[in-house]
């Protein structure tokens, strides 16, 4: 857990000071983009964030429900439900963060990381904000459930779904590509993806001998 908490505080750290230090030698080392090169660096990274928050949204809701099993086993999608949704919150704070040493947004510190303190779309970056800071203590919850205990950390998670909706909005309503077929034909296709895993996880019963199977396993476990 240490080193997981360390390699994400200090990619966080070394994501900001690259985007503060570094704009001009990424600049020279890459193809001329205009006076838009951070924005589309933004955008990318904003749709690879959103897509790793629906992964790791979904790899928890499959998990949770008996119907996918066998399909893929509980430690793997665990694996992936995890890795996908610190990777969100990464590249969802450098979303952000590469902006700040953009010439031609003169975005600040306070407008990316300060809830209602955007000059740009104050509302919606609000959004995009709130999906941040909720996946991050959605995703760095698990290594302190026992400390707030299952129940609470259950009820954190169920905050991943307005983290989800937060992000998509943000998307929807400031992507400046958001108009774009490929690009709402994959918010709908993510978000129908989790609307039938919710329903799927709602209304599927697990058969009494695979609940008795895990029961089993569970008392096993616990042995």
């Amino acid at each position: 857990m240490k080193l997981i908490l360390f390699f994400a505080a200090a990619g966080s750290i070394g994501g900001a000071l690259g985007a503060i230090y570094g704009g001009e030698a990424a600049a020279s080392l890459l193809p001329d983009a205009g006076t838009h090169g951070a924005w589309y660096a933004s955008r990318a990274s904003g749709i690879t964030a959103y897509l790793f928050l629906w992964i790791g949204l979904a790899g928890g809701l499959w998990m949770s429900s008996a119907w996918f099993d066998g399909l893929l086993s509980r430690a793997r999608l665990l694996a992936v439900h995890q890795t996908a949704g610190i990777a969100g919150v990464l590249l969802g704070l450098g979303h952000g963060l590469i902006l700040i040493p953009d010439q031609w947004t003169h975005f600040t510190f306070r407008d990316i990381l300060v809830p209602g303190g955007s000059y740009y779309e104050t509302l919606w970056s609000t959004f995009g904000q709130a999906a941040l800071y909720l996946s991050a203590i959605v995703s760095f919850s698990f290594w302190f459930r026992s400390k707030i205990g299952v129940k609470v950390w259950k009820y954190l998670h169920y905050t991943s779904f307005l983290a989800y909706g937060a992000a998509l909005w943000h998307g929807l309503m400031m992507g400046t590509d958001a108009h774009e077929l490929w690009l709402l034909g994959l918010y709908l296709a993510t978000s129908l993806a989790v609307v039938f895993i919710v329903i799927v996880r709602i209304t599927y019963k697990r058969p009494a001998s695979l609940r008795r199977i895990a029961s089993d396993a569970r008392e096993a476990t616990a042995a």
